[in-house]
């Protein structure tokens, strides 16, 4: 891996002949190997991944280079439901952060390694460190473009973030063409249109959901919760201890017959299509209503 830098002539030039060949590889399947050879030339990645996020589906990987033994736990577990509690999923799709260049610990606030995420997922991972490029293709459709250090790298330096930052308009920029070729060339990818529900706001959703069964306080727990915060972090906004706090998410968990945080972003998505039964109402409590019996 070669270094440079964009303000030296040589590395200008240098940066220019390599997109230059990247935009040649646009509208075929060699563009984000080619991307993620780009950025290689530059700057240590041991795992990348394409992903497209889709509100209405799982994630779907467009392109990654993960050894074999590391498959499992990053792919196959992230898309049978672990990409419910990613910060980066959130904050793509939930909270609608602007595109840009994130660090997993941006978007999780402190105590990242004491969240739900962490322990059920992330810390099974041979993952030191991870930024990703958010890059909005519609409302309900994200490309992530995830840049990932194995435990054996170290992080992203300030440095390599700033270069990472400085090209994240052209990357952006490229992939949305990109994606419109993909659309083309793979009809199948133009079906997203989103379910019944979720045209609905996510942020009335937030504030419906759980309101017939829980209390004022563990409304607040809960939605802080769905949004991926740490006990800690959560405890801090509330002003309360983390003793108080896990009181509550227990006493949530127990009225929503659930056992941990994954089940209870499984409900929320699961009940987000009862909003359009009957709106600003508790999606949750239509969703748990027992069907009448018929005589």
């Amino acid at each position: 891996m070669s270094s440079f830098s964009l303000s030296s002539m040589s590395g200008f030039e240098h940066w220019n002949t390599q997109l230059a060949e990247l935009v040649k590889t646009l509208g075929e399947d060699t563009f984000f190997p080619c991307l993620i050879n780009i950025l290689r030339d530059t700057v240590k990645i041991d795992y990348p991944q394409v992903w497209i996020y889709r509100r209405n589906r799982a994630p779907k990987a467009l392109y990654f280079e993960i050894s074999h033994e590391e498959r499992s736990a990053q792919i196959d577990s992230y898309i049978d439901g672990s990409y419910q509690l990613d910060p980066f999923y959130l904050a793509a799709l939930i909270n609608k952060e602007s595109p840009g260049l994130y660090r997993i610990t941006e978007l999780s606030a402190k105590g990242f390694q004491q969240s739900e995420y962490y322990r059920s997922y992330y810390a099974k991972c041979d993952t030191e460190d991870e930024i990703v490029y958010i890059i909005e293709v519609s409302q309900d459709v994200c490309l992530q473009i995830s840049l990932m250090r194995n435990k054996s790298s170290s992080k992203f330096s300030d440095e390599e973030l700033k270069f990472l930052r400085s090209i994240e308009t052209i990357i952006r920029e490229l992939s949305l063409h990109q994606w419109e070729f993909l659309k083309i060339a793979r009809p199948e990818e133009q079906d997203l249109k989103v379910i019944p529900g979720f045209e609905k706001s996510v942020n009335l959703a937030f504030d419906l959901f759980g309101r017939s069964m829980l209390t004022g306080r563990e409304k607040d727990v809960l939605g802080l919760t769905l949004q991926g915060y740490s006990t800690q972090t959560s405890a801090e906004k509330l002003n309360i201890s983390i003793e108080t706090l896990r009181r509550h998410r227990k006493n949530i968990y127990a009225k929503l017959d659930i056992n941990s945080q994954a089940e209870l972003f499984s409900l929320f998505l699961s009940s987000l299509g009862s909003l359009e039964q009957e709106p600003n109402k508790d999606p949750l409590e239509i969703y748990m209503r027992k069907p009448q019996k018929t005589a």
